[in-house]
């Protein structure tokens, strides 16, 4: 007698998650033996020797048990810190500041807190695709405003407010923005933070790449949660992973009111228990003394961005967008004649250059492909240089034809 298994129903929640375009790129760029990627945000330089050598010496003294759920105290002391020398932000660090496993876990942490299913939430696209994942996960549903280019891709309280319905729970920000490397300024989110009181609405504000604002004038970018009345209505999400080169370590932190602190964290124990002890002694060893790497780093990126611009100044095929802060150049490609996902798709396996197509950001950014200057500066130059060929090489390739 033979007996057919029957196939194992998986639940529609995880059949319907999109997966995310970045993803995408970075597992077919690494089929290819030379290729250089323009696709990720990982910052070439990782912690520096004396945050790494915190997370070692942990690990050789046995510093390896479970932690507080919230993070260890000192953990939370110099975060708050950090967050009031740097950026003017007050938060408690015994009840408003949670550790957490990497930002993009954090985010997640969020929505599960603030969100129950048929709840929405208005995301402004071009956006990290986690945050639509993330949504739909809580049985939540995202709602598309469109950044505009004509107005710097910033965010705008009047497109916000007109997307609301009595369904919506929270505003996701991200600024400076992936991907757009636009700095919403302070004014402009005072306006939104209008709209969030006068709605009831939460923001969930993605501030990971703070630091990473190239106005002389701007020391970091602006947090709506310094706009009054927004601290007890904003979730502040930060991660290590940028600022300090830390991305493998998955540490981050959430500031937020404390009793969103205190759902977070019962939440969290029966997720992750802790964060990872030597990850957490490292951070708070990068965050005891954070100016001189932050700006080493800021200065660094900024140097990158220089270099990406210069290279396609001259270009007739490829329009950058000047991005005024995070790690991404927005590259218009329209006048090449493909879709972003054409471009990309020829340019990896073509050209050897991994760059991701705008619709991994939103479907209606498909003129644009995303190109990351976090790397190093030799492949970043090279990169650019083979992606600048490529689109010369079509228009005269176009010339002859016609």
């Amino acid at each position: 007698m033979t007996f057919q298994l029957a196939h194992t129903r998986l639940s529609h929640t995880a059949m319907q998650t999109p997966r995310s375009g970045i993803r995408d790129v970075f597992d077919e760029a690494g089929k290819i033996a030379d290729v250089i990627s323009l696709a990720i945000g990982e910052p070439s330089d990782t912690a520096s020797d004396v945050v790494a050598q915190a997370g070692e010496n942990a690990i050789e003294i046995g510093d390896t048990h479970y932690t507080d759920v919230l993070g260890s105290d000192d953990f939370r002391e110099v975060a708050a810190d950090y967050e009031r020398m740097a950026r003017d932000l007050v938060y408690d660090p015994k009840t408003e500041v949670c550790a957490v496993p990497g930002a993009t876990y954090g985010l997640f942490l969020s929505m599960r807190v603030l969100l129950d299913p048929g709840d929405e939430v208005i995301v402004c696209t071009p956006a990290f695709p986690a945050y639509d994942a993330q949504v739909l996960l809580c049985g939540a549903k995202p709602v598309h405003v469109q950044l505009k280019p004509e107005h710097q891709m910033h965010y705008a309280a009047q497109d916000i407010e007109a997307a609301i319905t009595p369904r919506t729970r929270a505003i996701v920000i991200n600024s400076p923005g992936n991907p757009t490397g636009a700095v919403t300024s302070y004014d402009e989110l005072a306006q939104i933070a209008q709209v969030c009181v006068a709605h009831n609405l939460w923001a969930i504000s993605d501030e990971v790449y703070h630091p990473f604002v190239y106005d002389s004038s701007i020391r970091v970018a602006p947090s709506i949660a310094a706009v009054p009345g927004m601290h007890d209505r904003t979730v502040v999400v930060e991660s290590m992973s940028k600022s300090f080169g830390m991305t493998g370590w998955r540490i981050g932190y959430l500031l937020a009111p404390q009793d969103f602190i205190e759902r977070a964290s019962e939440i969290a124990e029966s997720l992750h228990s802790s964060v990872n002890t030597p990850a957490l002694r490292a951070a708070t060893q990068a965050l005891l003394h954070p100016q001189q790497d932050i700006a080493a780093r800021r200065e660094g990126s900024f140097e990158k961005r220089s270099l990406v611009l210069h290279a396609l100044q001259g270009s007739q095929m490829l329009k950058p967008m000047k991005p005024e802060g995070a790690l991404y150049v927005l590259v218009d490609i329209s006048a090449t004649g493909l879709s972003d996902v054409e471009f990309s798709s020829r340019l990896l396996h073509e050209s050897h250059v991994a760059v991701v197509p705008g619709e991994a950001f939103s479907d209606t950014t498909q003129r644009f492909v995303r190109v990351s200057y976090a790397g190093d500066g030799e492949s970043i130059a090279e990169g650019v240089s083979r992606m600048s060929e490529f689109a010369d090489n079509m228009s005269r390739t176009s010339y002859v034809a016609r």
